[in-house]
């Protein structure tokens, strides 16, 4: 109904970048939630890099916030915007292309973050 096959292929290349990104958050919890775990009982210098890891944790992952609700982390924010854009056919709307593009910067910075942490690809 009104929608174009010019559409569709916009939809899908949308589409294809929110699954590599939820790729990408999916790695960076798996990386930093290793790390979480060989930090835990750190203490001087590595005091330090546990709390950073703990905050990275904390921006990607819901965390509690209040009794009810958990506060959602990037990750939630990115599968939700996945979720959004592939229910149906449709044209992508520019607020779907300008939340991708927010999303994927500050994932960006977390990953990058985590590199000077942890080392590249670890």
């Amino acid at each position: 109904d009104g929608v174009t096959t010019a559409d569709l292929v916009e939809q899908f290349d949308h589409n294809m970048r929110m699954r590599d990104l939820v790729a990408a958050a999916g790695d960076a919890v798996r990386r930093v939630s290793a790390a979480r775990t060989q930090v835990a009982s750190a203490t001087g210098a590595d005091a330090d890099k546990a709390k950073r890891i703990q905050a990275i944790y904390e921006q990607l992952v819901n965390t509690p916030e209040g009794v009810r609700y958990n506060k959602p982390g990037l990750q939630s924010h990115i599968t939700y915007l996945a979720g959004m854009t592939t229910g149906s056919d449709q044209k992508i709307g520019r607020d779907a292309i300008d939340r991708y593009n927010t999303l994927k910067k500050q994932l960006d910075d977390i990953r990058a973050e985590l590199d000077r942490l942890l080392g590249a690809g670890r």
